[in-house]
């Protein structure tokens, strides 16, 4: 069941990067200032990479 949890996290980590990087796309295309948002963009990309990796990991595990 423990790896059940970590498929789910990961699906979760990932979607939720995925919609900070659209969030951060949607920003700039309205002419925000993006030197503010660099941080909060790096941290969806590790997410997106951590949710991938998990992923990827649980489909080996099968």
């Amino acid at each position: 069941m423990k790896s059940k949890w970590n498929l789910i996290s990961s699906i979760v980590q990932l979607v939720i990067g995925i919609l900070a990087i659209v969030a951060s796309v949607v920003l700039s295309v309205s002419g925000e200032n993006m030197i503010k948002w660099i941080i909060t963009l790096l941290f969806a990309i590790a997410f997106v990479i951590v949710g991938a990796i998990g992923i990827i990991d649980y489909k080996k595990q099968k």
